[in-house]
């Protein structure tokens, strides 16, 4: 066992005296409310409720949702866990922090939206597996990810409310504390919050150092007015500082990686008109990103220093109205547009201003869309939701300057012309979904949508030429990818059951897939990492169950299973995940509770060397979890647990391979050994 190394930290130290003063005047000790794994109401949809969350926080709310079947995630790092669903990724899920929408500054993905998520201060995050609305913007053909804050609901009740909390463990997160605050006299109100987080660089099973140390300190305000329990009108600014982190799965490090975000919605319910509601949102934010191969890790040769910065602007807007025209139709329809704005270019720090090429050549990607949705009641059994969406996009560079896909004389002549045009596409998205009781303890329901995805500016526009020819060049010409996905399932309880089954099928026009060159391309090297279209086909399986099967006694398991096939050319997709899930139980009395759990994944055979993304069939695994936790009052609670038990050397096969200079770039990026953990949470 690695000892746990925590500096003490002013936050921490004031968290601590006030759980201390509240453990002292307690006298009383309910039963403590241990972590939320009930499956939600609705099939494909999954909710996370931080504050009960019983097992070991991580340093990046990306790993946290692994917790959710059928939700893998990609590590390079302990910062920047890029989640994966149903097999999908990136800008295939629809990342919304509290309502808006954040884009990372890093073309390799260190920083994804999730990363920008201090997961202690949302009061839920909300996974909707599949396509389950047309309101959030064009895409989410994996699934949306929605991180949210109640705060003029909670603001309803006038004082002060909150909580605090410490987090500490023997393995990576050396220690962070966290802070959320909210003070209102029934009308308006201030929120606080602020995340402090330090970790070294983990041990995995075997004892080696896994580059990946980071260190976060973030916060924000919230201030808004309640006119009434149905109106209000409220505004945000966030902030984030991500220093230092270390990737073990790329060719540079991240000294810097920081992010602002502002915030305003202004909404009124219940109206009782036409229009019973109306919710406006806009929202702005800025990360800018630093990547070098010399600050944080050995680089004799300072010839070879090099830096890359990036800017990252989104900006966008939302206006949804509501209607509703009988007692069981309502509709939700309105407007909403985005724009992100990138540039990023890679420099010799000896010379900045030498531009030596432009990874993201001011890039900007633009859409404007409408969109309507309804729920209908068709009988007190049977309910039937429809949505339809059509978003307009643009996506285009700054074609003067130089060294970019469009002027740099390596990149092949018509390619460069491609990248010049502005690219214009209209995209149609749609969703209908039935559910139908067929008896008290049982509901069916099926579904089928269409989402549209438009290329990023990474799979249209990067470049990264070398000395011996191009090695990474994005596709301009690169056409929509566009999903046709069908949705079935069960779900039943009864007993002190809970179970739920679901089958996805989704066809994928279009795909865009990252590739080798191999030829495709006169004039770029043969081993060039590339993006093109191709036709693809994903489908799967989730299982998942609870049983209360004795008082106090609980016991619970899921499984997933995603197969992605390339059409086309006959080949697995590559960082599909394999077969995983886990199974556990856990017994709450009075004041404690303790409880166990096996995670575990089979080998994954379905794998595509080809693409040079998988490069080894990942071996299965199974590691054990043990956690407890004791309430000393109703505010006061304290939870620990063990992670890989037994100290097991393991790897997911989605995560990164390793970069030559760290391990074996053939292997994946194994995940931590043994880590004790401990964390401390107060309720105010």
């Amino acid at each position: 066992m690695h000892l746990v190394r925590f500096r003490p930290h002013p936050i921490a130290l004031g968290i601590l005296a006030s759980a201390v003063m509240s453990a002292a005047q307690a006298d009383e000790l309910p039963p403590l409310q241990i972590q939320a794994r009930a499956l939600g109401d609705t099939p494909n949809v999954e909710v996370i409720t931080p504050a009960d969350i019983d097992t070991r926080i991580p340093a990046d709310a990306g790993e946290a949702l692994r917790e959710v079947n059928g939700v893998s995630a990609s590590r390079m790092s302990q910062h920047g866990v890029d989640p994966i669903i149903r097999g999908q990724s990136a800008t295939q899920i629809n990342v919304l922090l509290d309502g808006s929408y954040i884009h990372g500054g890093c073309p390799n993905r260190m920083d994804p939206p999730t990363s920008f998520a201090s997961l202690n201060t949302y009061d839920r995050v909300v996974v909707e597996k599949g396509v389950q609305s047309v309101q959030h913007g064009m895409g989410g053909s994996g699934g949306t990810v929605l991180f949210e804050r109640d705060s003029a609901k909670r603001a309803a009740t006038a004082g002060v409310q909150g909580q605090a909390g410490v987090i500490t463990s023997s393995n990576g997160v050396d220690g962070a504390v966290y802070a959320d605050g909210l003070f209102s006299n029934g009308k308006a109100y201030l929120r606080a919050f602020g995340e402090y987080l330090d970790a070294s660089s983990y041990k995995d099973g075997a004892g080696r150092t896994v580059p990946s140390a980071t260190s976060k300190l973030a916060g924000g305000v919230v201030a808004g007015y309640r006119f009434n329990d149905n109106a209000g009108i409220e505004g945000t600014i966030e902030a984030s500082r991500q220093d230092d982190t270390l990737y073990a799965g790329a060719d540079m490090d991240s000294p810097k990686d920081d992010m602002d975000a502002y915030r305003l919605k202004y909404w009124q319910q219940n109206m009782g008109g036409s229009i019973d509601g109306v919710k406006a949102e806009v929202w702005h934010a800025k990360v800018e990103h630093l990547m070098d191969n010399y600050s944080l890790r050995p680089n004799s040769n300072p010839a070879m220093y090099r830096a890359a910065p990036s800017e990252v602007t989104t900006s966008g807007a939302r206006l949804t109205l509501t209607s509703k025209p009988t007692s069981n139709l309502k509709l939700d329809y309105g407007l909403d547009a985005q724009k992100v704005e990138r540039e990023g270019w890679v420099m010799n720090p000896a010379n900045p201003a030498n531009k030596l090429f432009w990874l993201w050549p001011e890039a900007e990607l633009s859409s404007v869309g409408g969109f309507i949705e309804g729920l209908y009641g068709i009988s007190p059994h049977q309910r039937l939701k429809a949505g339809l969406r059509v978003d307009n996009v643009n996506a285009n560079i700054n074609n003067n300057l130089s060294n970019t896909i469009a002027t740099h004389p390596m990149v092949p002549l018509n390619i460069r012309e491609e990248a010049k045009k502005d690219q214009d596409n209209t995209a149609i998205g749609g969703l209908l979904r039935y559910e139908h009781d067929l008896s008290k303890n049982l509901t069916a329901f099926v579904g089928i949508s269409r989402s549209v995805r438009h290329p990023d500016a990474t799979e249209r526009y990067v470049l990264k030429p070398s000395p011996t020819g191009i090695s990474w060049l994005g596709n301009p010409a690169l056409d929509t990818e566009v999903h046709h996905q069908l949705d079935l399932g069960l779900s039943g309880k009864g007993q002190g059951i809970k179970w739920e089954a679901v089958l996805f099928y989704d066809n994928v026009n279009d795909y865009v897939l990252r590739d080798i060159n191999n030829g495709r391309i006169k004039g770029v090297a043969n081993n060039a990492t590339i993006y093109r279209n191709v036709d693809a086909t994903l489908f799967g399986a989730e299982l998942a169950g609870q049983w209360m099967f004795a008082p106090g006694w609980h016991a619970y398991g899921a499984l997933a299973y995603v197969n992605a096939q390339n059409d086309t050319d006959g080949r697995s997709i590559a960082q599909t995940p394999p077969l995983n899930g886990r199974i556990g139980a856990d017994y709450s009395a009075a004041n404690w509770h303790v409880g166990g759990r096996v995670r575990f994944a089979a080998q994954q055979h379905e794998i595509d060397k080809a693409s040079g993304l998988d490069t080894i069939q990942t071996p299965e695994y199974a590691v054990l979890d043990l956690y407890g936790g004791y309430a000393f009052s109703r505010t006061i609670q304290l939870k620990l647990g063990i992670d890989n038990v037994f100290d097991r050397l393991y790897a997911e096969h989605v995560n990164r391979a390793y970069a030559g200079l760290f391990g074996n770039p053939n292997d994946r990026i194994y995940e931590p050994g043994r880590i004790v953990w401990a964390r401390l949470d107060t309720r105010f």
